[in-house]
């Protein structure tokens, strides 16, 4: 597998600008880029230029990051790609198409469902140059779902005790716009017993007792501050720094070392 392209988004609404050469920083993403931010499971866009030829696309044209000439597609969320000498990054899940692309090429949108790219986390730092190698490594991350009820399950049932997120936060790691405010007291409707979602607060720190019985006595048995009825300080919120895995797992079980020769590129 090789890299054909690379692009960088320097505002939302743009199109991506080619380049030669990107650095990724890790937990971070691409300098320069308006998707570079911790705790994003949205920091790098990789596409195929299979794709592109099957949709009679440009280069770019999907927005991506790293355009690489092998169906990327077909690799799985939790894997690892190792990019040039050293640019490890982590896959998170496929690209939803957005509505944008239909500018582009009328209907694109809804034919391009599942075939947009992979996202991916950076987790370590790396220069990248057009023509640079890449390859899957034998390392794995947890793998995330794709839908977004269920990223919120895996999200929250990891928020750690004595900490709280704020929805915007919320929002950024699971990887969705800010339309998806008004499905947050959905998820917390629907969510299951065991689900800590007497962690998750307001945008302003405010608690959200309409949906979460007993919120403000949960959250002060963990230690949390609050004064009417909004948390205290910035202290107990968790980090987004840490909103995702970085470390990778150590290749102790055969079971979970990736087998490049299962795939066909």
């Amino acid at each position: 597998m090789k890299v054909t392209k690379l692009f960088v988004k320097q505002q939302h609404g743009m199109h991506v600008e080619e380049c030669k050469i990107i650095t990724l920083r890790r937990g971070y993403g691409i300098e320069g880029d308006i998707n570079a931010q911790a705790g994003s499971p949205r920091q790098v866009l990789m596409a195929s230029t299979p794709t592109l030829a099957d949709f009679n696309l440009n280069s770019g044209d999907l927005g991506e990051n790293i355009l690489i000439d092998t169906q990327v597609e077909n690799f799985s969320s939790g894997q690892v790609l190792r990019i040039g000498k050293s640019a490890l990054i982590r896959l998170t899940f496929l690209c939803e198409p957005c509505a944008n692309l239909d500018k582009i090429q009328p209907g694109l949108a809804q034919i391009s469902q599942g075939k947009r790219g992979f996202l991916g986390i950076v987790v370590k730092d790396g220069v990248i140059e057009v023509g640079d190698e890449a390859s899957l490594t034998s390392q794995l991350f947890p793998a995330l779902p794709d839908d977004t009820k269920g990223r919120f399950n895996e999200f929250v049932r990891r928020i750690p005790p004595g900490k709280a997120v704020k929805t915007s936060d919320l929002l950024l790691a699971l990887g969705v716009s800010k339309a998806y405010y008004r499905t947050i007291p959905i998820f917390l409707k629907k969510a299951s017993k065991d689900l800590p979602i007497h962690r998750i607060v307001r945008a302003d720190g405010s608690l959200l007792s309409e949906y979460i019985s007993e919120q403000e006595q949960l959250l002060r048995q963990e230690g949390i501050e609050i004064e009417y009825n909004r948390i205290c300080g910035n202290s107990h919120y968790w980090n987004s720094s840490y909103f995702h895995d970085l470390e990778l797992l150590e290749e102790r079980d055969e079971n979970f070392i990736f087998k490049i020769s299962n795939f066909k590129f």
